[in-house]
């Protein structure tokens, strides 16, 4: 699992998780995973570190086998973006990357 924080010329930050182990099978409209695949693992770190007090959405468009991506809200402070992306690495205990998404699994 690799794990990226982007912000686009134009639109929110994402913080992407990439190179996840998900099945051959593995379909966004179909979600089968289990509690010890990495997709599981990323999505609730993530959701569950945010609490209530930070806006998260799953950006569907990047959505795919092997991709799962979280879209901060437009109001959110940077530094409380930043903190948050890189508890939810320390959590999972992988290295964080800031910069674009491979545009190949992205």
């Amino acid at each position: 699992m690799i794990i990226k924080l982007f912000q686009p010329v134009t639109g929110n930050w994402l913080l992407i998780a990439e190179q996840l182990n998900d099945p051959q099978n593995w379909d966004r409209f179909v979600p089968s995973h289990s509690a010890d695949s990495e997709r599981f693992k990323f999505d609730n770190v993530t959701t569950r570190l945010a609490g209530s007090q930070m806006k998260l959405t799953i950006c569907k468009e990047l959505l795919k086998r092997g991709c799962s991506a979280f879209q901060y809200d437009w109001n959110t402070d940077e530094e409380v973006i930043l903190n948050h992306a890189f508890l939810v690495a320390e959590v999972l205990e992988v290295n964080i990357e800031i910069g674009e998404p491979n545009r190949k699994s992205a």
